[in-house]
């Protein structure tokens, strides 16, 4: 009875534990394409790092009138470049375009 109790009376204000959201990493010609799930979850609400090798989501939504708290991080299979990276957030979907860094070559004298 005290779980219910608990949940029924404070599950409007409570936040629920950190849940982690479902994703999709692709390889496609044009870098690596990321979905993730985020249901009920706006674009203010939404906090997205990027790094060379990794991108880190943290994002707040309000799911069947529960506050629900998502966190995840993607290690990227290939090195990314931070500055180029595109997202989208429509319908509860996250999309992550992230092109390939490119590789730059320096000469070195050899003696």
């Amino acid at each position: 009875m005290g779980w219910f109790y608990r949940e029924v009376r404070w599950g409007y204000f409570a936040v629920r534990e950190v849940e982690e959201p479902l994703h999709d990493v692709k390889m496609t010609k044009d870098g690596v394409m990321i979905t993730v799930d985020l249901p009920g979850v706006r674009k203010e609400d939404l906090i997205l790092n990027v790094s060379e090798d990794a991108i880190y989501i943290e994002a707040l939504s309000r799911v069947g009138g529960v506050m629900v708290r998502y966190k995840k991080l993607i290690k990227t299979p290939i090195q990314i470049d931070p500055e180029r990276v595109e997202a989208r957030l429509s319908n509860g979907i996250l999309c992550i375009l992230a092109p390939p860094k490119e590789v730059t070559f320096r000469r070195v004298r050899v003696e």
